[in-house]
């Protein structure tokens, strides 16, 4: 089965979910993304005013339920 993500709306959905999901991985397993800071990251797509990987992560689900009416994973 091939998904093809093709709209603004859902490439946006995309980004902020895979970031979520990349954030909950580093938090509950203390494992590290190598690339680049995942709160940094956040910080300069969103906004994200938190500076540790736990805040960030509550900041991001709080603005995914802002942004789509329930929480992430709950759809």
């Amino acid at each position: 089965m091939t998904v093809v993500i093709d709209t603004p709306e859902a490439m946006q959905h995309y980004r902020i979910a895979s970031a979520i999901s990349m954030l909950r991985l580093e938090v509950r397993t203390g494992m590290k993304y190598a690339r680049y800071s995942l709160v940094k990251a956040c910080e300069m797509n969103w906004g994200c005013p938190k500076k540790t990987k736990a805040g960030a992560l509550a900041w991001m689900e709080e603005l995914y339920e802002d942004l789509y009416g329930h929480a992430f994973g709950a759809a």
